[in-house]
């Protein structure tokens, strides 16, 4: 993929992290930033709002970090373990629901008197990464349904450990639903990209189309 466009991957992606964890955050962060705007306090509302922007292009350039990573460990992974590699996936993803559901959440629940005000988000995750991979697999010939939900359960559940505090819930709502917009944005979008780059290339003149 030419710079270009992964330059315009890029802020895109960064865009729609930006938007997306701002329109959960007004609705999350109601009483500390929203209830400003109607009770006509302008500067507390801005400053609230530039907060949330902030938070936003940090979430989005992490998810981007980690989309990078799997990049190169999915092939990496394929060249050690070979043909086992995809058992290595599953196993993987086996912990990493086994992590969301028990250790990260379960736990906090039962600490804080309310299981299911925590637990409800692993399901969301292992639903959203079954549906994601599930579209994913169809854009291609080839069988790619394991990796794909690797990516949306593993290394979402990477990708969330910086932002998860579990003494303010607010944080795990806006976090959880703006990774997987991104995760899913990235993981379906990026053949588009590189087709998109492909074709600019051979309009160029800088490679020949394939016969």
């Amino acid at each position: 993929m030419s710079s270009k466009y992964v330059v315009k991957f890029y802020f895109t992606t960064l865009i729609i992290g930006v938007i997306a964890s701002t329109f959960i955050s007004l609705f999350t962060e109601y009483e500390n930033v929203t209830s400003h705007l109607f009770k006509g306090d302008f500067s507390e509302f801005f400053v609230g709002l530039i907060w949330i922007i902030g938070y936003g292009l940090i979430i989005a350039t992490v998810a981007q970090v980690v989309f990078y990573i799997y990049l190169f460990i999915n092939p990496l992974g394929l060249g050690i373990f070979r043909g086992i590699w995809p058992y290595v996936q599953i196993l993987l993803i086996m912990y990493a629901i086994f992590d969301l559901f028990y250790l990260r959440f379960f736990k906090v629940g039962k600490d804080h008197g309310s299981t299911f005000e925590f637990i409800w988000i692993p399901i969301i995750v292992v639903i959203v990464g079954f549906v994601v991979a599930y579209v994913k697999n169809k854009q291609v010939e080839k069988n790619i349904f394991i990796p794909s939900l690797f990516f949306m359960i593993f290394m979402t559940s990477l990708t969330l450990l910086p932002f998860i505090s579990v003494e303010d819930t607010t944080w795990i709502y806006r976090s959880i639903f703006t990774v997987l917009i991104l995760n899913a944005y990235q993981l379906l979008r990026l053949p588009k990209y590189i087709e998109a780059s492909k074709e600019d290339r051979i309009a160029r003149g800088i490679v020949k189309k394939d016969k």
